[in-house]
C-alpha cells in the first residue's frame, strides 16, 4: 500500500474517531448553540430560535448559473455569461447568500476545524434538495464533491465539500463517489479578479478526470462550499461530462452576491 493511501486512511480514520468523540460528548454533555450559548435542544449547534434568525434569502438569480441580482425586484433571467457561453453545468442551486451568520457558520466549519457544524450546513443542503431539487425529477444518480489539492488536504485534514457531500448523500439517499476527479495544479492564482477566459482555463487546469467514460449516461449532483465566480465547477462539470455523464447540476452552500 503506498504512502498516500495510508495517510488518507489515517485522515479517514481521524475523522471517524473525531466524529464518534463528538457524538459521545452530545450525549453525555448536550451542546450548546453555536450564536447565542443557550443549549441547542440536541439537534445540533444551532438552537432553533438562532435557526429561524438565519437569513436564507437570496434576491432573484439566474436560472443556470445561480448568480444573484442587485435588485430585489429583478424578474427571473438568464445572465449575460450564461448567455454568450454556456456552462458545462446544467443549473446551480445555492443555498444562502455568502454574508452575515451563514458567511461565519461556513468560515468556521472551513478554516476553523469546526467539523462539528457537519450536519447543521448538511440540513441546509438537504432541505434544499427537498424543496427546490426533488420537485424536479432530475434524474440524479451520484453526488459528487469538489476535489481539494492534496497537499491543502493533508495540511486541513479534510476536504470540505467531500464531508458535505457524504453527509448529504446519508441525508437523502444518492450515492455518494468521490473517486472522478483529482485536483493536480498546486500553483493557481485567485480566480476572482482574472477575465473569465483566463478564469475558464485557469480552473479547468487544475482538476482532471480520473477515469475516462465511466459515468456515460449518469446525472450528478457537484457539491461544494462556497462558489465565486462559478470557474471551479463549471471545470469540474466539463471534467465529469468529458467522462461520460450526461447532466451535472450543482448544488453549493452559499455564494456571494456579485454587483
Amino acid at each position: 500500500m503506498s504512502i498516500h493511501s495510508l495517510t488518507r486512511l489515517f485522515h479517514n480514520g481521524l475523522i471517524k474517531i473525531q466524529r464518534l468523540a463528538s457524538w459521545i460528548l452530545d450525549v453525555l454533555y448536550p451542546q450548546d448553540c453555536v450564536f447565542c450559548r443557550a443549549p441547542s435542544g440536541g439537534a445540533g449547534y444551532i438552537c432553533q430560535p438562532c435557526l429561524e434568525k438565519l437569513s436564507f434569502h437570496r434576491n432573484t438569480a439566474c436560472t443556470i448559473c445561480g448568480a444573484e441580482s442587485a435588485q430585489p425586484e429583478a424578474e427571473a433571467f438568464i445572465c449575460w455569461d450564461c448567455m454568450t457561453h454556456r456552462p458545462a453545468f446544467e443549473r446551480v442551486f445555492i443555498v444562502a447568500r455568502y454574508e452575515g451568520a451563514i458567511r461565519d457558520l461556513i468560515h468556521l466549519f472551513k478554516y476553523q476545524r469546526g467539523v462539528w457544524l457537519l450536519q447543521d450546513l448538511a440540513r441546509f443542503m438537504a432541505a434544499v434538495y427537498w424543496v427546490r431539487i426533488q420537485p424536479l425529477n432530475l434524474p440524479i444518480d451520484l453526488i459528487v464533491p469538489v476535489p481539494m489539492e492534496r497537499r491543502k488536504l493533508k495540511t486541513r485534514g479534510y476536504n470540505q465539500a467531500a464531508l458535505l457531500a457524504q453527509a448529504l448523500s446519508r441525508a437523502i439517499g444518492i450515492p455518494y463517489q468521490s473517486k472522478w476527479l483529482i485536483r493536480v495544479k498546486t500553483d493557481v492564482s485567485s480566480q476572482t479578479h482574472l477575465h473569465r477566459s483566463a478564469r475558464l482555463a485557469n480552473a479547468e487546469a487544475a482538476y482532471r478526470p480520473t477515469y475516462k467514460q465511466g459515468l456515460t449516461g449518469k446525472t450528478i449532483l457537484l457539491v461544494d462550499d462556497v462558489m465565486t465566480t462559478g470557474a471551479t465547477c463549471n471545470a469540474c462539470a466539463k471534467h465529469l461530462r468529458d467522462s461520460g455523464a450526461k447532466a451535472v447540476y450543482v448544488l453549493a452552500l452559499a455564494r456571494p452576491i456579485r454587483l
